[in-house]
C-alpha cells in the first residue's frame, strides 16, 4: 500500500537525518567526462530572511554537512551551499552545473575571479528568461575550469515552491546531447497527452457521458500540472514567474477537486454512498478553493501544502473503500486499485520528496510523471471498454423502447388531431393581429415620409433666400456712396436675419439627421477653448459674458455637434433673457474629470407642469409661444449630450429669477 510505505519512510527519516555525516571532500570532475552529482560534497547553511551576503555567508559558523541532495521542503529561508570543485587532468574544460528542480525561483552561483572578487551567475523563475546564462528548462550555469585548481563555490537558492533539487556536473557536449533526448521524451509524452485530450473531446462530444467529460478535465489538469512542473511552457513562451506560479498552483488545486469527483465516479460512489460522495466533494472543493486563494495571494507554499495534506487522507479513503468493495465482488473496485494505485504511489513519493522525507533522485523526481502517464493510459483503455458495455446495453434498451414507442404513437396521433384544430384557431387569430400590425406600420411609414418631405421643403425654401440676403448685404457693404451709418445698419440687419434663418434650418436638419439611421457621430480630439470662443464670437459684444478658467488642452468630442449644442443653449437663453441683461456662460472642470458648460439668464419662472417636457421634440412652452423657434433646440442638445456619453440638465427653474442649463461631458 502506498500510504503504508509513506508512513514507514516518514518514521525512518529522522534516523537517517541524525546519522553521522560523511566527511566533506572536494568534488573531482572525472577524466572520463561522465556526469557526476554534487551530493555528498556540499555544506549547507540556512539563512532565515535571506539577509546574508556572500562573504557573510562564507564566514558564518552555521554550516553543516549535507549528506545528499538539497531537500529542505517548503521553506521561506534562503539556502546557501558550499562546495569545492577540481577538474581532473584530462577532463574536459567546459562543464555545466545543472539543477534538477525546474521551478526554482532564484539560483545564484558565486565564484572568485582572478582578482579575488565574486563573479555571480543568476537564473531561476524570478529572472527574465532572456537573462539566463543558458536557455534551458531548468537552471543551468556554464563553467570553464582550469586544470588542477580547486575552487570554492557558493550557491544561493530561494524558492516558495519545494526546496528540493540535485546538483549535477555535466560536460557541455554531454549536456547538449542529454537535452536533445530529454526534449524528444517530453515531446512524445505531451504528444500522447494531446492525442488523449483530442480523442476524449471527440469521445465526450459523441457520447455526452459525464464520466468522459470529467476524465477530459482530469487529463487537462494533470497535463497542465506536469507541463508547468517541468517548466516546458515557461521556457517556450518566456513566461514570467508572476504568471507561471499561479497557473501551476491553481492547476494543482483544481486537480484535487477534479480528481476527487472522477475517483468517486470510477467507484460508483454517487449511487452506493451518495452522502459520503457529497461530503468528499464539498471538502475537496473547499480546500481546492482555499488553496487557490492562498496561491493567488502570493502564499504558494501554504496553498499547495493545504491541498496535498487534504489529498493524503482522501487517497486513504478511496483505497480503503475500493479494497472493501473489491472484497464484496465489484470488478470496478479491482480495476480502481490497479489503475489508481499506480498513480497514488507516484503522487505520494513526489509529496514525500517535496516534504524533504525522501531525497531527490531520478526515481523520486519522475515518480509522479511516470505514475500519471501509466495511469492515464490504463484509464483510457478502461473508459473505452466501459463505453462498449454501455453501448451494448443501449442497443438492448433501444429495442425495448421501439415497442413502447409504437404503442405511444397511436395515442399521440389522437392528441395531434385535437391539437391541430386548436392551432388552426390560433393561426387565424395571429393572422388578424398581423393585419393590424401591418396597418400600424403603414401609418408609421407614412408619418416618417411626411416628416422627411417637410425637412426637404425647409431646406429648399430657406437656403435660397439666405444666399440672396447674404449677397445683398455684401453688395451694400461695398457701396461707399450711400450713407454709411444707414448702409451698415442694413447690412447688420441682413446678417442677423441670415444667421437666424440658417440656425432654424440647421435645427431642422440636425433633428432629422439624429432621428434617422444615417446619423453619424465623429469624435476626435479638439481644443475646447477654441470651440467655445468660436461659438461666443457669433454673438454681439456684451450680449454674453463668459468665464473660461483653465480648460483641458484636449477633449474628445464631435466639434460640429458640440458647436450646435452650445449655440442652441445660448440661443434659448437669448430668446428668453431681457435684452438689457447679459447671458452668462461658464465652463468648468468637475472633480471627476470631463468638462461642464453652464448657460444662465435672468427670466421669469418656468411653469412646473412644463419642466418635464422641456427636452421633448417640437415642444414649446406657453412663454415661448410668441417668440421665434421650432421647439428643437433643447431636444438637439439632449441628443448630442447622449451621443457624447454626457447629460444636459435644468439647474435653475427661474424660481429665484435665474434660469440655467448645464451640459456635462465625461473625460
Amino acid at each position: 500500500m502506498p500510504f503504508l510505505l509513506a508512513i514507514f519512510l516518514f518514521f525512518l527519516h529522522p534516523l537517517a537525518t541524525y546519522a553521522a555525516p560523511p566527511a566533506l571532500a572536494p568534488l573531482v570532475l572525472p577524466d572520463s567526462g561522465q556526469p557526476v552529482s554534487a551530493s555528498g560534497h556540499m555544506l549547507l547553511l540556512r539563512d532565515p530572511g535571506g539577509t546574508l551576503a556572500a562573504d557573510a555567508a562564507l564566514a558564518s559558523p552555521g554550516w553543516r554537512v549535507l549528506p545528499g541532495a538539497v531537500s529542505a521542503g517548503y521553506t521561506d529561508d534562503t539556502v546557501w551551499l558550499l562546495l569545492a570543485v577540481r577538474r581532473g587532468a584530462r577532463a574536459p574544460d567546459e562543464w555545466v552545473l545543472r539543477f534538477s528542480n525546474a521551478v526554482l525561483d532564484h539560483a545564484s552561483l558565486y565564484r572568485f575571479d582572478a582578482k579575488g572578487q565574486w563573479r555571480v551567475q543568476e537564473a531561476g523563475a524570478a529572472i527574465a528568461r532572456g537573462d539566463w546564462p543558458v536557455d534551458a528548462r531548468q537552471v543551468v550555469f556554464p563553467l570553464r575550469l582550469e586544470e588542477g585548481e580547486t575552487e570554492r563555490w557558493l550557491v544561493r537558492l530561494n524558492s516558495k515552491k519545494a526546496m528540493s533539487t540535485e546538483l549535477g556536473f555535466w560536460p557541455r557536449a554531454a549536456f547538449d546531447e542529454s537535452s536533445r533526448r530529454e526534449y524528444l521524451y517530453y515531446g512524445l509524452q505531451f504528444g500522447t497527452y494531446l492525442l488523449l485530450i483530442l480523442f476524449h473531446i471527440f469521445f465526450w462530444r459523441m457520447t455526452g457521458e459525464s464520466q468522459s467529460g470529467w476524465y477530459l478535465l482530469y487529463v487537462c489538469t494533470s497535463a497542465t500540472t506536469e507541463a508547468f512542473t517541468i517548466a516546458i511552457p515557461q521556457q517556450i513562451f518566456a513566461m514570467p514567474n508572476w504568471l507561471s506560479d499561479p497557473v501551476l498552483g491553481v492547476s494543482l488545486c483544481m486537480s484535487l477537486a477534479v480528481g476527487t469527483r472522477f475517483s468517486s465516479l470510477q467507484l460508483d460512489l454517487p449511487e452506493l454512498f451518495p452522502r459520503l460522495t457529497r461530503w468528499l466533494a464539498a471538502i475537496s472543493c473547499a480546500m481546492a478553493a482555499a488553496g487557490a486563494c492562498l496561491v493567488l495571494s502570493g502564499k504558494y507554499g501554504p496553498g499547495v501544502l493545504a491541498v496535498q495534506y487534504t489529498a493524503l487522507p482522501l487517497i486513504v479513503i478511496f483505497i480503503a473503500t475500493a479494497a472493501w468493495l473489491a472484497c464484496c465482488g465489484r470488478r470496478s473496485a479491482r480495476a480502481f486499485l490497479l489503475i489508481f494505485g499506480i498513480f497514488y504511489a507516484g503522487a505520494i513519493i513526489s509529496f514525500l520528496r517535496n516534504m524533504a522525507i525522501l531525497p531527490p533522485n531520478f526515481l523520486t523526481n519522475h515518480a509522479a510523471t511516470l505514475g500519471a502517464f501509466v495511469h492515464m493510459m490504463l484509464m483510457s483503455l478502461r473508459l473505452n471498454r466501459r463505453y462498449a458495455g454501455l453501448r451494448r446495453a443501449k442497443d438492448l434498451a433501444q429495442a425495448q423502447a421501439v415497442q413502447a414507442v409504437r404503442a405511444l404513437n397511436e395515442r399521440l396521433e389522437e392528441q395531434v388531431a385535437l391539437r391541430t384544430a386548436a392551432l388552426q384557431q390560433e393561426i387565424g387569430r395571429r393572422a388578424a393581429l398581423e393585419g393590424e400590425l401591418r396597418a400600424a406600420l403603414e401609418v408609421e411609414t407614412r408619418t416618417r415620409e411626411e416628416q422627411q418631405d417637410f425637412v426637404a421643403m425647409v431646406s429648399h425654401e430657406f437656403h435660397t433666400p439666405l444666399a440672396i440676403i447674404n449677397t445683398t448685404a455684401q453688395q451694400i457693404a461695398r457701396n461707399p456712396g450711400a450713407a454709411w451709418e444707414k448702409t451698415a445698419q442694413r447690412c447688420q440687419n441682413l446678417r442677423e436675419a441670415s444667421g437666424r434663418m440658417s440656425a432654424l434650418v440647421d435645427e431642422y436638419l440636425s433633428a432629422d439627421r439624429m432621428d434617422t439611421s444615417s446619423a453619424t457621430f465623429r469624435p476626435q480630439w479638439y481644443d475646447p477653448r477654441m470651440l467655445v470662443e468660436s461659438v461666443l464670437a457669433e454673438w454681439p459684444a456684451g450680449r454674453v459674458t463668459a468665464s473660461l478658467p483653465d480648460l483641458p488642452a484636449r477633449l474628445q468630442c464631435d466639434p460640429g455637434l458640440l458647436r450646435v449644442a452650445l449655440r442652441n443653449l445660448l440661443s434659448n437663453a437669448d430668446r428668453h433673457a431681457p435684452q438689457a441683461q447679459a447671458i452668462r456662460f461658464d465652463a468648468s472642470v468637475p472633480a471627476d474629470g470631463g468638462i461642464q458648460f453652464t448657460v444662465s439668464n435672468d427670466g421669469e419662472a418656468l411653469p412646473a407642469d412644463e419642466i418635464p417636457r422641456l427636452f421633448q421634440k417640437y415642444f414649446r412652452g406657453r412663454i415661448a409661444q410668441h417668440k421665434p423657434g421650432a421647439g428643437l433646440g433643447l431636444y438637439l442638445v439632449q441628443r448630442i449630450a447622449e451621443l457624447h456619453g454626457g447629460r444636459v440638465a435644468l439647474e435653475h427653474t427661474g424660481s429665484d429669477g435665474i434660469i440655467s442649463f448645464s451640459l456635462r461631458l465625461p473625460a
